[in-house]
């Protein structure tokens, strides 16, 4: 074997797929214009929808999925990356929380039953859930769509034997080191102190407050961060919708803190 053909073998197997979702999360790998080829040096990419035709579920090391399981047909394809995967990558918020498809787990069934198809086995009705409900994940890159930059460090860190390091700190953190003024001071509702960063506080750098795409932090203060908001004028209703807006299914029970945070005020 010749001195490439054992560099070509030793790259890691990797494969990106999708089930339902909108694909910017695969988008997000591609748009590292600068970066993507040289990436791709180091792997062995087996599936890629937006640049192979051919794709394999074969003898994967890393597979990144991004979206929902919605459909028969998406808990199949799940199913069958994860059992030929060594390391599984849950790519954006779909995925990771079920996001605003998962929405629908707060929505009178009067609001889409019109919607549902029964007719074939693929696109049978079946609840929108994150993919780690149906089978185990060993990583996550949050966001809608996840940083771009973010999904490259996690494939050199795999290339290199390394275990990915998630960012924990919220997105107050990086906003406040590009010299934003606090949203939440100009009275917008943005979710930025209990918000999992590493999107370089993108939305409040454009005046957009943070909707909290990224997860929350494993330290948010969510009672003290509710009651904020409601002293900022923001009503019960508005806030829980607010809150699980992004973090689907994933979001706590926010009832039993209403009713904390009411028992506290008598």
């Amino acid at each position: 074997m010749s001195e490439r053909q054992i560099a070509v073998a030793k790259k890691l197997r990797v494969g990106f797929y999708g089930i339902t979702g909108c694909a910017g999360c695969l988008e997000s790998v591609i748009f590292n214009e600068d970066e993507i080829v040289g990436i791709f040096n180091l792997v062995d990419v087996q599936a890629f929808p937006f640049i192979k035709g051919a794709n394999s579920h074969e003898d994967l090391d890393v597979a990144f999925m991004e979206g929902l399981v919605a459909s028969p047909r998406d808990l199949e394809t799940l199913k069958e990356v994860r059992k030929n995967a060594r390391v599984l990558v849950a790519l954006g918020t779909c995925a990771n929380t079920g996001c605003i498809p998962a929405y629908r787990h707060y929505t009178p069934l009067e609001n889409y039953e019109h919607l549902i198809k029964e007719k074939e086995d693929d696109i049978k009705d079946v609840p929108p859930s994150p993919i780690d409900t149906h089978v185990p994940v060993d990583f996550a890159i949050p966001g809608c769509p996840p940083n771009g930059k973010e999904i490259l460090e996690v494939i050199k860190a795999v290339a290199a034997g390394k275990t990915p390091r998630p960012y924990t700190a919220p997105v107050c953190i990086e906003c406040r080191r590009k010299g934003n003024y606090c949203l939440l001071e100009l009275g917008k509702p943005c979710l930025g102190p209990i918000t999992r960063g590493g999107c370089g506080a993108v939305c409040p750098s454009g005046g957009f407050e943070c909707w909290g795409c990224r997860g929350q932090t494993e330290d948010a203060n969510l009672p003290a961060f509710i009651e904020l908001l409601e002293q900022k004028g923001f009503s019960w209703d508005f806030i829980k919708r607010r809150l699980r807006t992004f973090v689907g299914q994933k979001t706590p029970d926010l009832e039993p803190l209403r009713r904390a945070l009411e028992v506290e005020k008598v």
